[in-house]
């Protein structure tokens, strides 16, 4: 009797020692989350030197052009995030993280393996909807876990650390493009993501437990959406958040188009991606301390007038000079657009989330996919429309700066101007 009650106790505690062996650490959770967060970056920034190789072996055929590799990449990016948020709520963080990596990897394998360019555009939507699967669950898993400061204090390190994807990816996709074409970098995709899938799956436990997660009840869903869409305090934060994300989006589908075409340097792209990105950095790293002393509107209205006068100026320079500035004339403009978005990126998506309350899963995924959208169609009709790279990005800036400023303006009514202009005031 004795034995028969030793063997389950012993078989207990071996269990028990045997998870707290497997528990992660702090730092390795960590890795993990910013390796996930990454994925979106690395699958965007990374194909971009790869972008000619694709027109040229496809013979740039007419119906097809190279920025609708980054532009469909972003609309399915819409479809995934709008439903992966309720997917994760209604089915745990890990099952959707792991079920978006596997679409990614069908749609990698799809444009790998492409044989005309209309596959390849095909493979970017599928990759864009299955990204979304580790971008929205490790936010998810990131809220589960984390709470207050500490939750704070995470971000701010993901964030930080995700500055230096822009500046490592194009020199990636360009080394392993020269050595394994651009077929290569896809079959690379693959394998970052059957790698970030195992190490969560084997790794990071369930963090959404089972009495808290919320079957899916498409009624209920309408309803919070139509909650969020009618919302004069959100709605018109998102459409703001848009045309900021649409601005950068134009700058990555004409990059390869800007360094190559025009300018004939596109071997040196990724060392100038680096040098932009730095404009980011030194953004986010301002914004925590300035944050901390005047609250976001300060920042929010200091980056939109930073990116209306880069965009004005490149504007003018591409007017005196015929459409064609000295490159350091342009990478410096541009550098302070990069600077503009670095400040308004997160204090406009935590300005959209500050009203939504018990809403703020499903809003994170609403915030994503609806901004997402907005951002698409804004460089895409500004690519379309405009063309020529240098002007192309001169009137993205331009014009996200002020639709930006009137839809965060619409956001805020009319009563509380007053008193949002006055705390400005007083935080200086």
């Amino acid at each position: 009797m004795r034995i028969a009650e030793a063997i389950p106790q012993r078989r207990a505690s071996f269990t028990i020692i045997y998870q707290e062996k497997l528990l992660m650490s702090r730092v390795e959770r960590l890795a993990l989350y910013v390796a996930l967060t990454a994925l979106t970056a690395f699958a965007i920034d990374g194909v971009l030197p790869t972008m000619p190789m694709i027109e040229s072996a496809f013979d740039a055929e007419s119906s097809f052009s190279g920025a609708q590799i980054i532009t469909t990449f972003v609309l399915g990016m819409v479809v995934g995030e709008l439903v992966i948020g309720p997917i994760s709520d209604a089915l745990g963080r890990r099952p959707a993280v792991i079920a978006g990596l596997i679409v990614f990897v069908i749609g990698t394998v799809v444009a790998a393996t492409a044989d005309n360019f209309a596959a390849v555009i095909i493979g970017r939507f599928i990759q864009g909807i299955g990204v979304t699967g580790p971008k929205i669950g490790t936010r998810a898993m990131i809220r589960d876990r984390y709470e207050g400061a500490d939750m704070a204090k995470i971000m701010s390190v993901i964030f930080t650390l995700l500055v230096v994807v822009p500046m490592i990816a194009p020199a990636l996709g360009a080394l392993i493009a020269a050595v394994a074409g651009w077929r290569g970098v896809f079959w690379s995709y693959l394998m970052l993501a059957a790698g970030l899938g195992a190490w969560l799956w084997l790794r990071h436990p369930e963090t959404l437990p089972v009495e808290k997660r919320v079957p899916l009840s498409p009624r209920r869903l309408w309803q919070n959406f139509r909650k969020m869409l009618f919302r004069m305090n959100v709605m018109p934060i998102v459409i703001a958040t848009g045309f900021v994300f649409g601005a950068q989006l134009t700058y990555f589908a004409v990059a390869a188009n800007l360094f190559g075409a025009v300018y004939g340097v596109s071997a040196m792209m990724p060392v100038f991606f680096a040098l932009l990105a730095t404009g980011t950095a030194l953004a986010l790293m301002l914004n925590v301390w300035v944050v901390g002393r005047t609250g976001m509107e300060a920042p929010i209205f200091a980056g939109i007038l930073v990116l209306g006068l880069s965009g004005t100026g490149l504007l003018v320079a591409a007017v005196l000079y015929g459409g064609h500035p000295p490159l350091a004339i342009l990478l410096g403009l541009t550098w302070f657009g990069f600077f503009a978005l670095g400040l308004l990126f997160g204090n406009l998506n935590a300005f959209a989330m500050r009203p939504l309350g018990d809403l703020a899963g499903l809003g994170s995924s609403f915030i994503a996919s609806v901004s997402s959208l907005v951002a698409f169609v804004f460089a895409s009709v500004v690519e379309t429309v405009v063309g020529a790279p240098v002007w192309a990005l001169a009137w993205a800036f331009t014009l996200a700066a002020p639709l930006s400023a009137f839809f965060i303006l619409l956001a805020i009514p009319a009563c509380s101007r007053k008193q949002f202009y006055q705390n400005i005031r007083n935080r200086k």
